[in-house]
């Protein structure tokens, strides 16, 4: 499906949503959480933390659907949110920070699994994407969060200007200084799709806990 036609079936869901079909949205939280995960790592916030994070961030949305226009696709819009959101907790909130970053159950399966692969090529991955994670995590926030908007997300460089308030240059400086910061070696290596991977046994407690509120926001309305 391309940007168009996803754009199109989101403005779909959205508007079925507004007219009353509250459980559509689980759709746009299972979309976009992957991302939001993301973005609330790279800026530091541990694993509780960035789910937190992501729920609030679906119920934010949530309260204010009515408002959203299209003028971007949703997941920039949703993505602006989240970044608001982590730059207010680090400003404002208290963060407890976890002293290991090894927080996937190795034994649960992963949202995203591109291809089943031998348990030999798993352990690799996994010993690459700790390494990766861990290298990221050396070098400042404002650049992490390029490198894992364009490299890991894939997103273009006018989104990922749109969702951090960037201009387009500093977005390129950004990434490729991120790139220079990290090891040369590691970028033959890492797998991309595994790097922070949120698991399909936290999303579903994400859809959960966001579903519980807005529920409840329903009947107080």
């Amino acid at each position: 499906m391309n940007e168009l036609s996803t754009r199109s079936s989101e403005q779909e869901i959205i508007q079925k949503i507004l007219n009353g079909e509250m459980a559509l949205f689980e759709v746009l939280i299972r979309r976009h959480n992957a991302i939001l995960y993301k973005i609330a790592r790279s800026y530091d916030f541990n694993h509780e933390e960035a789910k937190d994070l992501l729920q609030e961030t679906h119920i934010a949305a949530y309260q204010n659907l009515k408002k959203f226009e299209a003028r971007s696709s949703y997941k920039t819009w949703i993505a602006k949110i989240m970044v608001n959101k982590c730059l207010y907790k680090l400003n404002y909130g208290s963060s407890k920070y976890e002293i290991s970053h090894n927080i996937i159950d190795e034994n649960s399966q992963p949202m995203f699994s591109p291809k089943k692969r031998s348990t030999e090529t798993d352990v690799l991955n996994k010993e690459l994407s700790h390494i990766l994670e861990k290298s990221l995590e050396k070098i400042p926030v404002h650049y992490r969060t390029v490198f894992i908007l364009r490299e890991v997300e894939g997103l273009s460089v006018a989104e990922t200007a749109e969702m951090l308030n960037l201009t387009l240059v500093n977005v390129k400086v950004r990434l490729s200084r991120a790139k220079t910061l990290l090891q040369k070696e590691l970028e033959k290596y890492y797998s991309k799709t595994q790097l922070y991977d949120f698991n399909l046994i936290y999303c579903d407690s994400v859809v959960k806990n966001v579903f519980d509120v807005i529920q409840n926001l329903e009947v107080r309305d």
